[in-house]
């Protein structure tokens, strides 16, 4: 590559289509295997296609999902809708339905995978676009079909991320329409999942400083000055435009979500984890051997990440040496990228869960694509002088289809073998969804039938409402009138909140113990029943039960008794847990428990 600003590089274009094909090939695969048994979100799955089937309603969607922001007095949401806007299309394209919503999120990686070996190939032709494609094949891999199907939040944005770092060298690099792709890749990511804000507002004040720097130099040339200003216009304006719902809601609502997120950061409920331990974390995700064995932790040894830093440091070097004006300004973004890396999971507070920094993959990508060139720009005269150019360049194509084709077959085996987010949970779901739904619309229950208000309410210890949002989602599909309590206004959008005076019928999930409640409560009618758990599991669950009452007991921690059957997942995460009891009750979360759905008059909630 040469050190032409802005200008769209040579090379065939046929083979970036060709190329995003062969990446496309697993997630044709998944998508098949999905299509039967059908598929039944719950959770947060079902929260997205909530918001998903607001788009086109009345009640569109202002702010995104509903996260561990804010309290519950006063719950706030991820900053934007963009994910639910940008999912509708795709998700009506398909049909609608459940399995639609996961092929339209496997749509949303498949763009975004396509828009990346574009930019490469503006940035340096045919060859940057075999080794983006190479990489893409790594990263998606290393993701696995599990995340690129699941239509979660934090998974949405991982291949946008890619996006917006390469449409940010390209701004450095005088790529001033990349501007505009920058805005609705950074403005995608930082609306979808809070953690990628601090990270795309930092690269994006580089990208206007960069746009900016650029325009000045070409001052005196009118063409370009007009140019120029086209494109930041454009960017300006969509930035605008995408960032609309949630200034609104904002403006207009009586909780601003803005305002909940700068309150919730600005005085964290616990410390953060700090500087020196968020570097920790950083150079765990920078384990390129993690990439290949497809492999997530936290927090891992930090030995081959450092060995990463270093030998892009030095390759850094080697680019300045060489004036690649085009590969410094690479690595001033991945230089940027790294240290925001570092100050934004600083912020952490709590646990450190992995799908907090799966981000810092993307990061280590274009790492491993600046050294990659790097590498050839300084074997390029060696090779040329000696006559080996053309061979060195047929073997380093060749071996750039080989990691392609196999992360591609590899992820297709993967695809074969592709079952729903949550299978459990889904399971459960098809045996007590259909007798709940015959059930209302026989009118044996109270509620009256189609005509009726629903209000779901439910209380389950282990999978913190999953099956609840999942029925109230397959009762809104089906075309029912239903709702929840106000505490839940942010998962699920405050326009379902049903005040008990307002419902003709109450449809309670209960799970565990909630069950004998239930049956024993007065108007309640069963309508559905479902245990998952075979007769060992069921041994099993009793017997972690006991231990773990005892082992509570021994410890004096009795105070947490009440949580073993109202929020097993809170048990989980308590920092007043022995921590001798935590794999005993790590493994009881992972049983399922028996589910019933009940229906009695409303008014009780």
């Amino acid at each position: 590559m040469s050190g032409t600003e802005g200008r769209r590089r040579p090379g065939r274009a046929p083979l970036g289509v060709g190329l995003a094909l062969v990446l496309a090939v697993p997630a044709v695969v998944a998508l098949l295997v999905l299509a039967s048994p059908r598929w039944y979100p719950t959770f947060e799955m079902a929260q997205t296609e909530l918001h998903v089937r607001d788009v086109a309603s009345s009640h569109p969607p202002l702010v995104g999902l509903g996260g561990r922001i804010g309290t519950v007095e006063r719950p706030g949401s991820h900053p934007g809708p963009i994910s639910f806007w940008a999912l509708w299309p795709l998700y009506q394209l398909f049909g609608g339905s459940a399995w639609a919503l996961a092929a339209a999120s496997m749509s949303l990686h498949l763009i975004a995978a396509a828009v990346a070996l574009w930019i490469a190939h503006r940035r340096g032709g045919s060859p940057l676009a075999l080794g983006m494609a190479a990489l893409l094949a790594v990263l998606a891999h290393a993701y696995g079909m599990g995340r690129l199907i699941e239509p979660w939040n934090p998974y949405l944005p991982v291949l946008w991320w890619v996006v917006f770092l390469l449409a940010v060298w390209s701004v450095l690099d005088g790529d001033l329409p990349m501007l505009v792709v920058a805005t609705f890749a950074g403005s995608f990511c930082a609306q979808t999942h809070i953690p990628y804000a601090g990270l795309v507002g930092g690269l994006a004040a580089l990208a206007v400083a960069g746009a900016t720097w650029s325009a000045y130099r070409r001052r005196t040339e009118p063409a370009e000055r007009r140019r120029a200003v086209r494109c930041a216009i454009v960017a300006a304006a969509l930035g605008v435009v995408l960032w609309a719902p949630p200034l609104v809601q904002q403006l207009s609502g009586a909780e601003g979500n803005l305002s909940i997120i700068r309150d919730h950061f600005s005085r964290p409920p616990e410390p953060p984890i700090g500087l020196r331990r968020a570097a920790d974390v950083v150079l765990g995700h920078l384990d390129v051997r993690d990439l290949a064995r497809a492999r997530s932790t936290a927090e891992g040894p930090v030995a081959a990440g450092v060995l990463l830093v270093v030998a892009w440091g030095g390759s850094a070097l080697a680019a300045a040496r060489l004036r690649r004006r085009d590969l410094n300004r690479l690595n001033v973004v991945i230089a940027v990228a790294l240290l925001l890396a570092v100050v934004v999971v600083s912020r952490i507070f709590g646990s450190v869960w992995d799908y907090l920094v799966l981000w810092v993959w993307g990061v280590a990508a274009l790492m491993l694509l600046s050294l990659g060139q790097v590498v050839a720009a300084l074997a390029g005269p060696r090779l040329t002088t000696t006559g080996y150019r053309p061979r060195a360049s047929a073997l380093g194509a060749m071996a750039l289809f080989a990691v392609l084709g196999l992360f591609t077959t590899l992820l297709t085996l993967d695809a074969a073998d592709a079952e729903p987010p949550a299978p459990k949970l889904s399971t459960l779901m098809a045996r007590v969804v259909p007798p709940t739904v015959d059930a209302l619309e026989g009118g044996s229950v109270p509620g009256g039938g189609r005509s009726g208000r629903y209000l779901v309410t439910w209380q389950d210890p282990v999978d913190i409402g999953a099956p609840g949002y999942g029925l109230l989602n397959e009762l809104e599909r089906r075309g029912f009138r239903v709702g929840v309590p106000r505490l839940f206004r942010a998962a699920v959008a405050p326009h379902r909140v049903l005040r008990p005076d307002e419902a003709t019928a109450e449809v309670h999930v209960a799970v565990g113990v909630d069950i004998s409640i239930w049956r024993g409560r007065p108007g309640a009618e069963e309508v559905a029943y479902a245990d998952l758990r075979t007769p060992a599991e069921q041994r099993e669950e009793r017997r972690l039960r006991t231990g773990i009452i005892l082992g509570l007991k021994q410890a004096e921690r009795t105070d947490l008794l009440p949580l073993l059957d109202a929020n097993l997942f809170q048990l989980a995460t308590s920092p007043r847990l022995p921590p001798g009891l935590r794999l005993a009750v790590a493994e009881m979360g992972r049983l399922s428990q028996p589910t019933a759905v009940f229906v009695a008059p409303a008014g009780r909630a």
